[in-house]
């Protein structure tokens, strides 16, 4: 094959035009189509358009991927290919289609392979209820757990392969999980929580502030604000003011507040709305 067509072959396929694909490896339009119609891009070049269309240099030429190649950097190189701002989406895609590759069990069969593909939406209305329930996945046996929303509005992947000693080992103890549990079934709690979450990620904010955001008491707010710093989900920092000290408070660990808050929503779904499920585990879950 010739280097311009599968330039233009492989261009096509990533959705860039000529002006594009000039632009990410810096050269002019003019040029990319010179070489999509008998010319030949300068040697020093073609690494860069081979990075930025996802293939080797064997690739750029036609000629077939060794299977020895290393695929951490066959990925690396595929996700250069594509904007910064699309590559985790690109990734989870690849995520997605991939997973009939685990072979979980006894492997999914032809046509539960063709169910992987990401929807257009994760809500689906149950007609067994009249409910709209959120369309998930899970694979799980006993040598990890997949879960998945395979959509557009809603997309999400968790692999979780089970550690030499079970789960268990990494959980905190049950009297941890207890407090914490008990704090954010007060009443007033998980309002002020979110309320706080809403807030721009940089920012430290006054009591105050937060009981007016709430509407809730300034004891009663003070009081929450300092036990769910307790439990470590808040930072505080000491201010001078013009009228005194007072303290700012701000959220901690935050990354980890929206996956609590989303499988606690999936333990929480009354339907049995799934794309597929494949469980075939035969150890207890916290052996």
């Amino acid at each position: 094959m010739i280097i311009g067509d599968k330039i233009a072959e492989l261009r096509k396929e990533k959705g860039l035009t000529q002006e594009q694909l000039g632009a990410l490896v810096g050269v002019s339009s003019q040029a990319v189509s010179k070489w999509e119609n008998g010319g030949t891009p300068d040697v020093e070049l073609l690494p860069l358009i081979a990075d930025t269309l996802g293939v080797s240099l064997d690739g750029l030429f036609g000629r077939e991927e060794r299977p020895g190649a290393d695929m951490s950097q066959t990925l690396t190189r595929y996700l250069k290919s594509f904007p910064p701002k699309k590559r985790i989406r690109e990734l989870y895609d690849l995520l997605i289609t991939s997973m009939a590759g685990l072979e979980f069990a006894f492997g999914l069969s032809e046509d539960m392979q063709k169910l992987l593909h990401v929807m257009d939406t994760a809500f689906i209305k149950d007609t067994k209820t009249g409910e709209t329930a959120w369309m998930r996945s899970v694979q799980a046996d006993d040598r990890g757990i997949l879960l998945t929303v395979c959509a557009e509005d809603f997309p999400l992947f968790l692999l979780l392969p089970e550690p030499e000693g079970g789960y268990k080992q990494n959980l905190a103890p049950i009297e941890d999980y207890q407090r914490f549990f008990s704090l954010l079934g007060q009443e007033n709690s998980l309002k002020l929580l979110f309320w706080i979450a809403g807030r721009r990620q940089s920012s430290y904010i006054f009591a105050s502030a937060v009981a007016k955001g709430v509407d809730v008491s300034e004891e009663e707010t003070d009081r929450l604000l300092h036990e769910l710093k307790g439990l470590g989900l808040l930072y505080s920092i000491e201010v001078e003011t013009e009228n005194g000290g007072t303290t700012a408070w701000q959220l901690r660990n935050s990354e980890a507040l929206l996956p609590f808050l989303y499988f606690a929503r999936w333990l929480m779904e009354k339907s049995d709305l799934y794309l597929y499920t494949w469980i075939q585990r035969r150890k207890p879950w916290l052996s």
